[in-house]
């Protein structure tokens, strides 16, 4: 089980976008189509000189120019200052949320308001239930497992793993090298006293120190299985399992498994000696393995025996393939002695499956709402659904006969269930949150349905006199789900400063989780939309499919939709209405705005993908093609090319990271050169923010967060609010 560390994340809308920086180009004024529609023609690229390295001297003294400009227009914003202030005074609040509840012990992060990162510490069950009780900060007989204050400006943390006897702790640290690329290490550290130096999980290879990725447990933790990825030849990769013996003297790692070159280990579990696995001649714990290749991302899953001398004795032999349905995604436990998978079905939305090495079924048939996630819990199934983007949760037997019960409410909406995991007990430990939800941790016990409140956030905001709703906003055949976070009015109006956030790509569902920064902009009279267009994941496979390659301009069609609604409902003719993006979300953003410029005041992007011409060279996984297939233009081609969107475009402000390895910065420099160049440059018109040390899933300093949200906000409210005292 591995539980996520940096807390932060939950405060900043995640894109679910992953891939690899391809290698950087060199200068040039001119490309060809890259294939990713029938074009083969010669296309404009003035500014390629961009994509040259950061370090380059013209590529860094277009930066401080960049830097210069921001910073002179933030100087003369008297309301930076105000916002910023506002913006530490909201995040000033203990923060906590717990990990994990083993052998009556409770694993739990806290924070004391501005730390920039998470601390974690263990503590009895009783002491800990006393403790927040009283409302008290660790203390007593909590224990510090991890000091955030020990991490550096080039570490971070990442995910956790604790043994199922909780006696052994592995953490994750991410680092930058000196060569500026991000590494991820797993640490191993002792947990029965002592003072133990923790342990770098890693193997050795012909003098490479390969670090540990995939891990699982023995069930009476006496061994730690993990994955290394190996070179096998020139630009040739393997995913190699080893064992590492826990008790006792240690020893080095056993290497008991080879998989096929150019075959990854995507996911890695444990499955003890008295499951079955579907298959009466296996008696011993076998580990389960969901394997993916190079050329196919398709998951494949196998068993292979964890007993490390069988298994190395056939380190090159087969592991034993399971007869999982095609889109078999995720393995949720065990039931009926038969490994029990989430996979997407024919209706792509959801069911839950079981399959072994010689048969398999369903148990829980496909449902309207997609299948989020699923676990078991003791003598209980618990899924979670998403209806109109929020959560929900259902349950079932073992044998999937439904249970109808009080619990089905526990969660209020709009929400996010950002964790859910089983206690040795059989209980739910859960951890969630909502646009006005702030962070909780419960734990339900699922026989009685008793519900203990462990942990919850409460910020310096009042948010008493804020509302959540839920609009369905017509789109041509079909409704957009978006929801509306603003001051509660006696009308159905919008305030006349809106933010709109999208995403709408890679079957990703809307993000209403909570979100004290955009919270300090609706407590000052904002409101605050999140929509969910055609090509995420609010509605399952078919909606995503609905928005994604040659379908795309669905996904466009339901954003302008929204945002006519929207606009509609202002009180203000025009300039009241903002649009934002992250990542994929921000390359929607900026086509909705070429779309329709008179109807945005102002558009924000964070880590925006432009330039679709280029993914492959500016960080495109390769499996982006099939998300962006048909494509023959994009938002920084547009620019170039049309002086209708270049008179029309409203003021920008573009975010990127300097050390983005999914989406190259590049992206982000181009297209705001571009908007200089083309454009008549009227201050604060097109503005770049780097923020430095930080790759595209930041690493949670909330001082970068501040003063990323101080410029937000003030770049928003300079602009929605000229526009609109200018009716």
């Amino acid at each position: 089980m591995l539980i996520a560390a940096s807390l932060l994340l939950r405060h900043l809308r995640l894109s679910l976008v992953v891939g690899l920086l391809a290698a950087g180009t060199l200068a040039g004024c001119m490309l060809p189509a890259t294939g990713l529609g029938s074009e083969t023609a010669v296309v404009p690229d003035p500014y390629r000189w961009l994509e040259s390295p950061a370090s380059s001297a013209r590529v860094s003294a277009w930066l401080a120019q960049q830097a210069q400009k921001t910073h002179d227009w933030q100087q003369q914003q008297p309301a930076y200052a105000q916002m910023r202030t506002q913006l530490i005074t909201a995040w000033d609040h203990p923060k906590w949320m717990v990990a994990s509840i083993q052998h009556d012990h409770v694993f739990f992060y806290h924070n004391a308001g501005l730390d920039q990162h998470y601390s974690l510490y263990v503590q009895p069950y009783t002491d800990f239930i006393d403790h927040r009780q009283r409302q008290q900060p660790p203390g007593g007989s909590a224990r510090l497992l991890i000091d955030g204050s020990g991490f550096t400006e080039d570490t971070h943390p990442g995910a956790l793993s604790i043994s199922p006897d909780a006696s052994w702790l592995a953490y994750q640290v991410h680092r930058r090298t000196a060569s500026g690329s991000q590494q991820s290490l797993w640490y191993l550290q002792s947990l029965r006293g002592g003072a133990a130096s923790p342990q770098l999980l890693s193997a050795s290879h012909q003098g490479w120190t390969l670090p540990a990725e995939e891990l699982a447990w023995d069930p009476q933790a006496e061994q730690l299985f993990f994955t290394v990825s190996a070179p096998t030849g020139a630009d040739v990769w393997q995913s190699r399992i080893y064992a590492l013996q826990l008790n006792g003297a240690q020893s080095a790692p056993m290497q008991i498994h080879a998989l096929a070159n150019e075959t990854r280990v995507e996911q890695m579990y444990l499955l003890d000696a008295r499951a079955g696995h579907g298959d009466g001649n296996r008696a011993g714990p076998a580990l389960l393995l969901a394997t993916a290749s190079a050329a196919d991302s398709d998951l494949r899953w196998c068993l292979l025996d964890a007993d490390p001398v069988a298994a190395a004795m056939s380190a090159k032999g087969r592991c034993q393939a399971l007869m999982t349905d095609p889109g078999t995604e995720r393995f949720i436990g065990v039931i009926s002695d038969m490994p029990a998978f989430i996979a997407v079905g024919k209706r792509g939305t959801g069911a839950v499956t079981l399959a072994g090495p010689t048969q398999r079924r369903e148990l829980i048939a496909e449902q309207d709402a997609p299948l989020r996630t699923a676990l078991v819990a003791g003598q209980t199934l618990v899924m979670e659904y998403l209806i109109h983007g929020s959560s929900v949760l259902r349950f079932a037997d073992l044998q999937g006969r439904a249970i109808n019960d009080d619990l089905a409410r526990l969660l209020p909406a709009p929400v996010s269930v950002e964790a859910m995991r089983a206690t040795d007990g059989g209980e739910l430990l859960m951890s969630y949150s909502g646009m006005l939800t702030p962070p909780r941790s419960v734990l339900v016990n699922l026989q009685n349905r008793q519900q203990t409140l462990l942990t919850e956030d409460r910020p310096a905001l009042t948010l008493d006199g804020l509302r959540a709703r839920l609009e369905r906003v017509p789109s041509g055949n079909t409704r957009v789900p978006v929801w509306i976070a603003s001051a509660r009015s006696p009308h159905e109006s919008l305030p006349a400063q809106m933010l709109l956030e999208v995403y709408g790509g890679f079957a990703a569902p809307m993000d209403v989780s909570f979100s004290i920064s955009r919270l300090v902009w609706v407590v000052n009279g904002g409101g605050w939309a999140v929509a969910g267009p055609r090509g995420g994941g609010d509605y399952g496979e078919q909606w995503h499919q609905a928005g994604r390659g040659h379908s795309r301009h669905n996904s466009l069609a339901d954003v302008l939709a929204v945002g006519d609604w929207m606009r509609s409902r202002q009180p203000a003719a025009q300039g009241g209405l903002a649009i934002s993006g992250r990542s994929h979300g921000g390359l929607l953003a900026a086509e909705a705005v070429h779309g329709a410029p008179q109807l945005f005041a102002a558009l924000v992007t964070e880590a925006a993908v432009l330039d679709l011409l280029r993914i492959d060279a500016l960080g495109g996984a390769r499996f982006w093609r099939q998300e962006y297939h048909g494509a023959t233009t994009s938002p920084y081609q547009s620019v170039l090319d049309d002086a209708h969107i270049l008179a029309d475009h409203p003021p920008a402000l573009l975010i990127t990271r300097d050390e983005d390895e999914v989406v190259a910065p590049a992206h982000s420099f181009k297209y705001v050169h571009a908007l200089q160049v083309k454009a008549p440059d009227t201050a604060g018109a097109a503005l770049l923010t780097v923020t430095p040390g930080q790759a595209h899933q930041p690493g949670g300093r909330i001082d970068l967060l501040i003063d990323d949200y101080a410029l937000r906000w003030t770049f928003l409210n300079s602009h929605l609010t000229a526009e609109t005292q200018s009716q």
